[in-house]
């Protein structure tokens, strides 16, 4: 997978998780002790957390550092509602 669309999937992830866990980006921010302006990178694709924030988010949301980096949070819930 290139770095670039592991940056992408890692963006939009970020942003339907935290959408679906109803909080804004500084909501994020506070709850992860990060700026709102770090969090917006992120979620922009401008940047991507470190290895020890990237675990830290997959606790935060109860997924695996892989789904966040490389599948379809989307298609995944949907599978999982289904079961």
């Amino acid at each position: 997978m290139k770095k670039e669309n592991v940056k992408e999937r890692f963006s939009k992830n970020l942003v339907i998780l935290r959408k679906k866990h109803k909080l804004t980006q500084g909501g994020l921010a506070e709850k992860l002790s990060y700026s709102d302006k770090t969090i917006s990178k992120w979620e922009n694709g401008d940047a991507l957390p470190d290895v020890e924030t990237l675990c830290l988010i997959s606790d935060f949301f109860g997924v695996d550092v892989d789904e966040l980096l490389k599948c379809d949070i989307e298609e995944i819930q949907k599978k999982e509602t289904k079961q």
